[in-house]
């Protein structure tokens, strides 16, 4: 199952929604590898710490996809690319997404969630995690953010969760997912929401004058 998402942004948590266009995007994980791609995304996710560090144990049934790139989709530049290093200019504006679920006709609801496990830095992480934004899928909820400037090594996770997602509650703050506790996070957010992780994908950046 295909689906394409709509980029809702607002400054802060708030229920005031600006749509953004919807684009169509290629993935880079393709429908006739899936089993052997949930099992290679799930070896990478694990050596990186993801798995352990922010997620549970899981075993991918969805894939995502993120483009920071004008040719969004179109080619695999500016793909996000299980561990891929960026710029901090390279991510400044919002990214297009792809989340593809190769075994599912159908969904209670899907999520994509974009946290930070390394702020400040991953040697010092005392805003970990910090929520960037959700987008719901279909549904259109969504909380933005960016990072202060001149922070640390970054790994940005990128994680689909599904679930019910009619009556999703905000994190009270951004910084900890409103837990108030380091390294606390989008797991502890998505279980308190009844959702469950289902994908995930994630980037390297670190800002070259800190």
């Amino acid at each position: 199952m295909w689906f394409s998402i709509a980029l809702i942004l607002t400054a802060a948590a708030s229920n005031a929604f600006a749509s953004l266009p919807t684009q169509d995007q290629t993935p880079l994980i393709q429908e006739n590898n899936g089993n052997g791609n949930a099992d290679a995304v799930r070896k990478a996710l694990t050596k990186a710490s993801i798995i352990t560090e922010v997620l549970d144990d899981f075993k991918p049934k969805c894939f995502i996809t993120a483009f920071y790139s004008k040719d969004s989709g179109k080619t695999h530049k500016g793909a996000v690319d299980l561990g891929n290093t960026f710029k901090p200019k390279e991510t400044k504006q919002r990214p297009g997404l792809s989340v593809y679920c190769p075994d599912s006709n159908s969904t209670s609801g899907l999520a994509v969630a974009l946290t930070d496990p390394d702020a400040k830095s991953r040697d010092d992480p005392k805003w970990s995690e910090f929520c960037h934004w959700i987008y719901i899928i279909a549904t259109n909820f969504h909380l933005s953010s960016q990072a202060p400037p001149k922070t640390g090594y970054h790994r940005y996770v990128f994680v689909v969760l599904e679930g019910d997602t009619t009556n999703l509650t905000a994190p009270e703050e951004r910084r900890h997912w409103g837990t108030g506790k380091v390294r606390h996070g989008v797991r502890d957010w998505a279980g308190q929401e009844g959702l469950r992780v289902v994908g995930a994908n994630w980037f390297v950046e670190e800002d070259e004058e800190q």
